[in-house]
């Protein structure tokens, strides 16, 4: 069977954290994982998750075992009533898929039931969008092309 949204990879694992460094400190030191990046995305992760006025910390790292990209937010500021909105809420996760083409992949998703958190949010990597699926799970759908 196809795949309808042309999702050619599972680029990464997010979860929902309190603290970044104490999420940074623990699985470098329980399970090797490498720092990638970390940085601050107010602006755009309000976008993404729909919630104006959001702040976050993030940071990505990657298994020296297997390649997996997990990611760590640490949100701030969730608007009062808001947490079960988007993955904000501390445990929370969202899985990220790689898709070719984000607007046909967005339009296959909803067919299915999905629906779209925020906006669809420009980021250096390529345009990216939260969504949940019917059973209440998050998501994130990347637009980037596969290597060649």
């Amino acid at each position: 069977m196809p795949i309808a949204t042309t999702a050619w990879a599972w680029h990464h694992t997010s979860l929902t954290v309190h603290d970044l460094d104490r999420a940074i400190a623990f699985y470098q030191a329980a399970f090797g994982y490498e720092l990638l990046f970390r940085d601050h995305h107010a602006d755009k992760i309000a976008r993404l998750a729909g919630l104006p006025g959001l702040r976050c910390d993030l940071a990505q790292m990657r298994s020296p075992l297997s390649g997996h990209v997990l990611e760590f937010i640490a949100f701030h500021d969730v608007p009062a009533g808001r947490d079960g909105h988007a993955p904000t809420r501390p445990s929370g996760a969202h899985l990220a898929f790689q898709v070719r083409d984000l607007d046909r992949a967005l339009e296959e998703v909803r067919r299915h039931g999905a629906e779209l958190i925020g906006d669809i949010t420009q980021f250096d990597e390529g345009r990216c969008v939260y969504c949940r699926e019917p059973s209440g799970t998050f998501f994130e759908l990347e637009e980037v092309q596969p290597p060649s």
